[in-house]
C-alpha cells in the first residue's frame, strides 16, 4: 500500500518505495476545471518545463540534469473526467546507485519544485520568443493529429457526444485560443494554477519520500490556497443517438461509436464495467476482435476502449465505408451476446489473466502513472487492489454491466469514393 501523507489544503504526496528498479520517478500533477482556460495552462506547463529562476536558459538546465546523472523532465496535459490535468515529471537514477552520498532524488524534487514554484518570469512575462515558440509547438500537436484519422476521428467522437458537457472541449484548447493567448493570461494561469489546482506529488522508487514531501511542504507554506475541485457530469444513458459524418481522401473509413456505461461515478462498478469492456472488445479473445475482425473480416481492426473517469465506452474501427451499416449491426450483435450471457466461460479466464497482466507494472514510469491518474480520487486504489477486484468478477456482473451500455453517438469518417482500396492504410 503506498504512503499517503497531506502537504497542504487538496495537496498529497503518494509514494510507493521499492527497490525493483535502477531508476526513480517523482510526477507533479496539477488538476483544473477543463474550460475556456485551457490554452494558457498548456502553454504554461510547457513554458515551465522550458527553465526556472536558477537555471533560465536551456544549456543551463541541462548541465544540472547532466550532472543528475542524466536526469530527464518531461510536462504533458490529459483529460481525467472533466479535469485538464497538467503534469510535470522527472526520471533520474535511484540513489542507491549515486557515486556519492548525495540524493539524487531529492536534488530533483528541488529542481520540479523551483520550476513551478519559482519559474523564469521577469515582470510577469515568461518571454515573448518562448510563449512565441511554445504556441507553434502546441498548434503543431493539434494539428498533426489530422495525419493520424484514428486519433481524429475518435476526438471528434468525443467531440459531439460530449459538445454539452466540459469533456468534449479538447485538452489543449484550440487552435485560435491558443492563438489569441495573451502573456498576462499564461502569468494569471500559473498565479491561478498555485492557489487552486488540486495536487498531487508521486513518488515511485528507493528513496525517502519524505525529504521530498518535505520540500514541497516548504513551498506550499508561502501560497494562500484556495483549491477548485473539478466535477465530472455522469450521464447514465443516452437519448435519441445522433449520428455525424465527414470525408477525407483516405483508404480505410473510420467508425467511431459512442456509448454511456450506466457510471454514476468513476469507480461506479469499476471490476466489473472494466472486465466486460475487455470481454467486448479489449484482448484478443474478445467479441469484436474475435467475430467482427477474425471471423466476419468486417474491419481491419475493432475495438472498444472504456474511459471510467467519464463512464463512457468507445468502439473504434477501420473499415471499408460501405460497410458501415453490416458493422454496425454486427458490433450490436456481439454486445447482445454479451448481454444474454452466450460467451465462452474460458473467456472471462483470459480477460482476468490478461488484466492481471496489465496491471503489474514493470516499470517506475508505469506506477508513477497508475497513481497520479488518482489526482482527484479521496481514496487510493492500487494495482493489487484492481487485479483482486477484477478476479472477483463473475460473468452475471459481466451481463449486468454489459447491459447497461446504451449508443449515444455515431461518428464516420469516410473514405472518398475514388480514394476507396482493398487495404487498410
Amino acid at each position: 500500500m503506498p504512503q499517503v501523507r497531506m502537504l497542504a489544503d487538496r495537496v498529497r504526496l503518494v509514494s510507493e518505495q521499492t527497490s525493483r528498479f535502477k531508476t526513480g520517478r517523482i510526477s507533479v500533477s496539477m488538476a483544473l476545471p477543463m474550460d475556456e482556460k485551457a490554452a494558457a495552462n498548456s502553454l504554461l506547463i510547457f513554458l515551465l518545463k522550458r527553465s526556472c529562476k536558477q537555471y533560465p536558459d536551456f544549456s543551463l538546465l541541462n548541465g544540472k540534469l547532466d550532472e543528475l546523472y542524466g536526469a530527464a523532465i518531461s510536462a504533458g496535459v490529459m483529460k481525467i473526467g472533466e479535469a485538464q490535468v497538467l503534469s510535470l515529471s522527472m526520471t533520474c537514477l535511484d540513489d542507491r546507485f549515486a557515486l556519492t552520498e548525495e540524493s539524487i532524488v531529492e536534488q530533483c524534487a528541488q529542481l520540479l519544485a523551483s520550476m513551478i514554484f519559482s519559474p523564469n518570469c521577469k515582470n510577469s512575462s515568461f518571454g515573448a520568443d518562448n510563449l512565441a515558440m511554445e504556441k507553434r509547438l502546441l498548434i503543431q500537436r493539434i494539428e498533426e493529429e489530422l495525419n493520424d484519422k484514428r486519433t481524429y476521428a475518435f476526438n471528434k467522437c468525443i467531440e459531439y457526444m460530449c459538445a454539452n458537457e466540459a469533456y468534449g472541449r479538447d485538452k489543449y484548447g484550440t487552435v485560435e485560443e491558443i492563438q489569441n493567448v495573451k502573456m498576462a493570461d499564461v502569468y494569471a494561469a500559473w498565479k491561478n494554477l498555485l492557489s487552486t489546482a488540486i495536487f498531487q506529488i508521486t513518488v515511485v522508487g528507493g528513496a525517502d519520500a519524505d525529504k521530498v514531501a518535505d520540500i514541497f511542504e516548504e513551498k506550499f507554506k508561502k501560497i494562500e490556497r484556495n483549491p477548485v475541485m473539478p466535477e465530472t457530469v455522469f450521464i447514465l444513458r443516452g437519448g435519441h443517438f445522433n449520428r455525424y459524418e465527414e470525408t477525407f481522401p483516405v483508404n480505410q473509413g473510420k467508425l467511431v461509436i459512442g456509448f454511456r456505461a450506466g457510471m454514476h461515478h468513476s469507480r461506479d462498478n469499476i471490476f466489473a464495467v472494466t472486465v466486460m469492456n475487455d470481454i467486448f472488445g479489449m484482448g484478443t479473445y474478445s467479441k469484436l476482435f474475435m467475430n467482427v475482425r477474425e471471423k466476419l473480416s468486417l474491419a481491419y481492426y475493432c475495438w472498444s476502449r472504456l474511459i471510467a473517469s467519464k463512464g463512457i465506452v468507445l468502439v473504434e474501427c477501420g473499415i471499408d465505408t460501405d460497410k458501415e451499416k453490416k458493422v454496425s449491426a454486427e458490433i450490436l450483435s456481439q454486445l447482445t451476446d454479451l448481454r444474454n450471457g452466450k460467451t465462452d466461460p474460458e473467456v472471462l479466464e483470459s480477460s482476468k489473466r490478461s488484466l492481471k497482466e496489465k496491471y503489474t507494472f514493470t516499470t517506475p514510469e508505469g506506477i508513477c502513472s497508475w497513481y497520479s491518474s488518482q489526482v482527484l480520487q479521496d481514496e487510493i486504489l492500487t494495482p493489487d487492489a484492481m487485479v483482486n477486484g477484477v478476479e472477483t468478477v463473475t460473468m452475471e456482473q459481466v451481463c449486468e454491466a454489459a447491459k447497461k451500455l446504451s449508443i449515444d453517438t455515431i461518428y464516420m469518417l469516410k473514405a472518398q469514393e475514388e480514394e476507396v482500396a482493398e487495404n487498410a492504410d
